[in-house]
């Protein structure tokens, strides 16, 4: 396999890492309102915690996949600007650049939030209470179909045939919801 095929290969896998990720916060947090209960009744302080690190981390991930193509001389990052330096067809090419631009877009609402909440904690943000990172339901949608046409065109011509990011291990954390439920219908 060529470079240029590992390299799609790898990015697609941390794709769907990503958006696996997200699926499995939407399943616990973004549920129906008895959801929030049913985890704040069983262990409200661990699930607000993890609402708070699985954002994070979310945002970390879906800034790694846009970062810039390398951090300096010999250091390549793995990232949607990185396979755009590979070769492609025109017609391949166009629909990466289209993609990637959408994804910049979205990359420039959370950057911030990234550099000075995430990755550091920047004083006058935490202090003051910035509000960082904000972006509607629209807009993630928007990503993650940018994010979907890209990596279907690199896959495609790189490898050969889609490569679906939702291609995750549905309903772990609706089996997880199913076991709290069924263990306080059984409390006393």
């Amino acid at each position: 396999m060529d470079h240029r095929c590992r390299a799609v290969e790898a990015f697609c896998e941390e794709c769907v890492w990503t958006r696996s990720i997200r699926t499995h916060f939407a399943d616990l947090f973004e549920a129906d309102t008895g959801t929030g209960s049913l985890l704040a009744a069983t262990a409200s302080i661990f699930f607000h915690d993890l609402n708070a690190v699985l954002i994070e981390y979310i945002l970390l991930q879906q800034c790694k996949l846009t970062d810039p193509a390398t951090s300096g001389p010999g250091r390549d990052n793995l990232t949607s600007n990185y396979i755009l330096t590979l070769d492609w067809t025109m017609e391949s090419r166009g629909i990466l650049t289209a993609a990637n631009a959408d994804l910049m877009t979205f990359r420039e609402k959370v950057i911030d939030a990234r550099r000075k909440l995430v990755a550091h904690l920047d004083r006058r943000a935490r202090l003051e209470s910035i509000s960082l990172g904000a972006f509607s339901q629209d807009e993630e949608a928007k990503f993650w179909s940018a994010l979907q046409a890209f990596v279907d065109a690199a896959h495609g011509e790189a490898v050969g045939g889609p490569y679906p990011i939702e291609a995750t291990m549905m309903g772990d954390a609706n089996n997880l919801l199913h076991a709290l439920r069924d263990a306080q219908a059984r409390a006393p």
